[in-house]
């Protein structure tokens, strides 16, 4: 049996992301939709004719229609939207950022517990081709000892919307960097200890952050950065550094620098002399991951399965993120 599924905001993410996956995936029926413009719900409402339209979610919050929600709203409300559905008893995917501060994070995992209700942050990139791929060549030992990772997303193009201002919690920070950030932590495994980053406004209008650049370390010490900036599209998306060797990725691209060192040094000469191999691989699958089966994997969880991450792994992504806004605002070097 399909699982009877609603969707709150449907606007540009639910037509352009959610949508084409939720038409066609046999495990879920969208009964509900909701969206306080008209327009808009009557626009989606084109895609899923048989579904209930609703303008104010309050009003869906007893049905027994459905028992999953999606929530795609703008960013400042989701935690608002998701607790109100919690507190309903309905299980809930919550799009990115799905939590501005440890606080809602921390709201969020309560009312969960205590409702005994599944919720879902949506992070459609946390298994992407280019981290599986990334994790595979480090496992193997080709660049010996990571110690450095560069992830960077980089592009050329305004934007005029809501993501442009603060009131909305828009920005480039909120908007990308539970996608790269998450993608960093995935990559290293393990949890950050600092953090030291800057925001700017370079060409977007409203007030928002349009770049971000942000340096981190972890427990064990390896050196983080992850940048996205709106003016450049050369540099390249990974730059994973190890002691015997180096990872670059560029879109589907990948290049792998693996570093022969002799067997002593030689004191006499400058530095030593070195071989390089070098492998050229394009990527197989999706870099911001595959939406038809990280729905299937959503399908699994509501069964029992579990999640693709822990509650506890999304709080920390969100304590990262906090703390690259306020080391950012505040000039200072944030220690979790």
């Amino acid at each position: 049996m399909a699982i009877k599924t609603a969707v709150i905001g449907c606007g540009r993410t639910a037509n352009d992301l959610h949508a084409p996956v939720l038409e066609k995936h046999p495990e879920f029926e969208v009964v509900a939709i909701c969206d306080v413009n008209t327009e808009a719900l009557d626009k989606y409402s084109q895609r899923f004719p048989n579904a209930k339209k609703y303008t104010d979610y309050h009003t869906m919050l007893d049905s027994k229609d459905f028992d999953f929600a999606i929530v795609l709203t703008f960013s400042y409300t989701h935690t608002a939207i998701a607790l109100d559905f919690i507190r309903a008893g309905k299980n809930v995917l919550i799009t990115k950022p799905w939590a501005i501060t440890t606080d809602e994070a921390d709201w969020i995992i309560t009312e969960a517990e205590k409702h005994n209700v599944i919720v879902m942050p949506f992070i459609p990139c946390h298994d992407g081709a280019d981290v599986v791929k990334l994790k595979e060549v480090i496992a193997s030992g080709a660049i010996g000892k990571v110690f450095r990772v560069y992830r960077a997303q980089m592009t050329f193009g305004k934007r005029s919307d809501w993501q442009t201002l603060k009131a909305y919690a828009g920005g480039y920070l909120n908007n990308w960097g539970p996608h790269i950030v998450e993608q960093a932590m995935c990559l290293v495994g393990e949890k950050f200890k600092t953090v030291y980053a800057h925001k700017r406004q370079i060409i977007n209008p409203g007030d928002a952050d349009d770049m971000f650049c942000s340096m981190m370390t972890t427990e064990s010490g390896v050196i983080v950065q992850v940048d996205h900036n709106i003016i450049s599209d050369y540099l390249p998306n990974w730059v994973v550094q190890g002691d015997k060797g180096t990872i670059y990725v560029k879109g589907n691209q990948m290049e792998i620098h693996e570093i022969s060192y002799p067997e002593a040094d030689d004191p006499t000469v400058y530095r030593s002399t070195t071989e390089t191999k070098k492998t050229n691989i394009t990527l197989e699958g999706k870099i911001f991951g595959d939406h038809y089966s990280i729905y299937t994997m959503i399908a699994d969880t509501l069964k029992g399965k579990p999640y693709i991450v822990s509650l506890d792994y999304a709080r920390h992504l969100t304590e990262i993120m906090q703390a690259i806004h306020a080391s950012a605002d505040e000039g200072k070097l944030v220690v979790l």
